[in-house]
């Protein structure tokens, strides 16, 4: 089975067995896809640990067309997740391939979030002119965003 077939039928999968979203399967046929460019449309008995090794070193080195920007980490992690997926989904069809486990994913820090205290939120509150409306539009955005604990990108949706 090549590789453009194997994806066709995964992303089936994950929309019909999976219950995925449609986000979600977009994501993984542009990750997989992109492992498609890298190594070519392959049977799947030819995925080797090797190749799974300079397909990582490819997507360390992987620039944007249009911006210029490599993927971060997570985001290389993000596309050996979806060929792990497709994988496990050839295993469980008996389809010959490199077993998913032999992919080992980058350790990844994630961000650590920090809080602000009571006090600091109530003077920064406080810092916001309310004599014009975009000083009361302003107030109302900062109160809602700590009272209800939504994102900024959520709120400018």
């Amino acid at each position: 089975m090549f590789m453009s077939e194997a994806l066709t039928d995964f992303l089936e999968h994950l929309e019909v067995e999976g219950g995925r979203s449609q986000k979600t399967i977009i994501n993984y046929q542009l990750y997989l896809e992109r492992f498609i460019d890298f190594a070519g449309d392959i049977n799947v008995d030819k995925i080797t640990s090797e190749l799974i090794r300079q397909y990582r070193l490819w997507l360390n080195r992987y620039k944007n067309d249009n911006t210029g920007e490599g993927l971060s980490l997570i985001t290389q992690s993000y596309h050996l997740i979806a060929l792990r997926g497709l994988l496990t989904y050839l295993s469980r069809r008996n389809i010959k391939s490199l077993a998913a486990d032999r992919i080992i994913l980058p350790k990844v820090v994630r961000k650590q979030v920090t809080f602000l205290q009571y006090d600091e939120v109530l003077r920064m509150i406080d810092q916001i002119p309310t004599d014009t409306e975009s000083g009361l539009r302003d107030r109302a955005i900062v109160e809602l965003l700590f009272s209800s604990g939504l994102r900024v990108s959520e709120l400018s949706i």
